[in-house]
């Protein structure tokens, strides 16, 4: 009897702090056993709900929880949704874009330490607008290239399971922020574009911040943060947001929706104008075309309250332009 009573505790145990017993997919097989437990930090049981791909593709949602009966350990859990969005927000589905790993390729997608996406192919898109996979955690990730292989092996699946396309699985190299935090930005060189300047457009004796990407890649972004007396969210929010892509299923999204007219960039050439939006597409000589956008902060907001001399928006975009034209390779097309 009592060899049973140990045997039965010890199955219990199992249970309840390991996987040995769970199936090796979850929420009806659209996530991985494997790869939720090594996204998920701490030990302990996964438990799902969810029912796969819900009848309307878009309202999908399923939950992942990670518990354990051993004293300390705690609970992680992770939300998977499909989101129909506009192209021109799609980057933003993550928390914070200078901290994001983007994995252009084969599956088009990003991760920060909580949250993750991965754009669809053209065929899941719904008549108006692309669609992404959508992973948060509510703790720290600390294995991005976890992360990441849980994302695109996600967006796989409910591909499959829609018939709407056949994703790889696999994300392609990370492309990784610079620097953990914001540092010092190099006059001349600011965010790594060759001849971008601050001189002139941020109050004087203002120390210019910078996180972001390395420049180029086929995804990037670059946020400005001044160092000055401002706090919570007007800092957090930065001074100026620049954003490239030459991905071209991003590129796919932005011209699905919002959608883009035909007009002229800062730099003068002919170009695609993101419609109500404050990116466009170039075209290049060389290469694919490229997507720039440019958009201020709440403290450039706050700053212009208090300096009369700073520059008006628009003044940051034209320089912006020609240095990540530059930089990226994007010369513009011979005409005539």
């Amino acid at each position: 009897m009592a060899v049973l009573v140990v045997m039965a505790a010890g199955l219990l145990h199992t249970w309840r702090n390991t996987n040995v017993l769970t199936e090796d997919r979850l929420c009806g097989g659209l996530v991985s056993t494997e790869q939720a437990n090594a996204v998920l930090p701490g030990v302990g049981r996964l438990d799902a709900e969810g029912d796969g791909l819900d009848k309307d593709f878009t309202d999908t949602l399923c939950r992942v929880e990670k518990s354990s009966v051993v004293l300390g350990s705690g609970q992680a859990e992770l939300t998977v949704r499909v989101w129909a969005k506009q192209g021109d927000e799609v980057l933003d589905t993550a928390a914070d874009l200078s901290k994001t790993s983007f994995f252009p390729g084969a599956v088009t997608g990003g991760i920060d330490t909580y949250m993750g996406w991965a754009l669809l192919p053209e065929k899941c898109w719904t008549a108006k607008q692309p669609v992404v996979v959508r992973v948060s955690v509510g703790e720290v990730t600390a294995d991005r290239k976890a992360f990441a292989a849980l994302m695109a092996d996600t967006a796989r699946v409910v591909a499959a399971e829609a018939k709407c396309g056949d994703l790889s699985g696999k994300p392609g190299k990370l492309i990784q922020p610079r620097s953990e935090s914001a540092r010092p930005a190099t006059e001349g060189h600011v965010c790594g574009l060759d001849g971008l300047t601050m001189r002139g457009q941020v109050p004087t004796g203002t120390e210019v911040l910078e996180a972001g990407q390395k420049a180029p890649a086929d995804v990037w972004t670059c946020e400005l943060t001044l160092d000055d007396t401002t706090s919570g969210y007007v800092r957090a929010d930065g001074f100026m947001k620049y954003t490239a892509f030459r991905d071209p299923l991003l590129l796919a999204a932005v011209r699905k929706a919002p959608g883009t007219i035909n007009g002229t960039a800062p730099d003068g050439r002919e170009a695609e104008i993101v419609d109500k939006g404050p990116g466009f597409i170039l075209p290049c000589a060389e290469g694919g075309p490229l997507y720039l956008a440019v958009e201020s902060g709440q403290q450039y907001l706050e700053a212009s309250k208090r300096h009369s001399d700073l520059p008006r928006r628009d003044a940051y975009v034209e320089p912006f332009v020609k240095a990540a034209a530059k930089t990226f390779g994007c010369a513009a097309p011979a005409t005539g």
